[in-house]
């Protein structure tokens, strides 16, 4: 029996074409509520984008996983689980990337900013029908928590910057947009905390994803479901595959289960 569903946004609950979420999606999560499932958002997004870019308008949630969770919120907006990255090792990264002329973003539990913008940067957000977050002096933000880095780079420019972050590992959602986070993160080990604290087991779970940073939540899932429009890797992750998010797929996804 399936007692709490997680749900990545981009690709998942919201269309990466429309930038809006299907008609049947806000159907199909009512309905899913009703029947007594608690429905927790599992996102790279932070709190400020999903609120700033009223991608979620309309419809209910128990919490929020944000940040590849990283830190995780319940329907007011407590704080209820941070893995924030190493001090030093956010510094060092920072560094790195301003010594090199690289685009670095970074979030933490109030603020998400950065530091210059550049054709990488635009065409990355531009992907996720998202505006640049706010240009800041970054090094004041290191006197917070940073739950979140996003670095603008290619796959052999990333290696440097991690060799720098032992603590910590990388996830990508573009080309030229991948996202550091503290090794002892991610979406899989905030769902589990989420449902130690309502006492339910991983096996009456179920994940929805599309893309890299959604694969060990789908495997860590009771049910992991990868939308028709999923990458090949989160495909192979899941227990089911659906068809795309503008098709209709989490709804057709919960009626094969029976869910709703």
């Amino acid at each position: 029996m399936i007692k709490a569903a997680f749900f990545d946004i981009d690709g998942t609950l919201v269309s990466l074409k429309s930038k809006v979420y299907p008609p049947s999606t806000a159907v199909a999560l009512k309905r899913l509520r009703e029947n007594g499932v608690l429905l927790f958002v599992a996102t790279g997004r932070s709190r400020f984008e999903i609120k700033s870019e009223h991608l979620l308008d309309g419809l209910e949630f128990d919490g929020y996983l944000t940040n590849n969770g990283q830190d995780a919120y319940d329907a007011e907006g407590n704080l209820l689980y941070g893995k924030p990255i190493v001090p030093k090792e956010a510094a060092a990264i920072l560094e790195w990337a301003e010594k090199n002329g690289h685009a670095c973003w970074m979030v933490s539990s109030e603020k998400s900013c950065l530091n210059r913008c550049n054709e990488r940067v635009l065409a990355a957000m531009e992907s996720i029908h998202t505006r640049p977050p706010a240009l800041a002096d970054l090094h004041e933000m290191l006197q917070t928590p940073i739950y979140k880095i996003v670095l603008f780079v290619t796959h052999e420019e990333m290696k440097e910057p991690m060799s720098l972050a032992p603590h910590c590992r990388t996830t990508q959602w573009f080309d030229l947009g991948r996202d550091v986070i503290s090794i002892d993160g991610g979406k899989e080990n905030a769902m589990a905390d989420i449902l130690a604290r309502y006492g339910i087991p991983q096996s009456e779970s179920m994940a929805f994803g599309d893309s890299e940073n959604d694969i060990a939540m789908l495997r860590a899932a009771g049910i992991g479901v990868a939308m028709g429009n999923a990458t090949k890797e989160a495909m192979d992750a899941a227990d089911y595959v659906t068809s795309d998010c503008d098709d209709d797929g989490l709804l057709h996804a919960l009626e094969h289960f029976s869910l709703i």
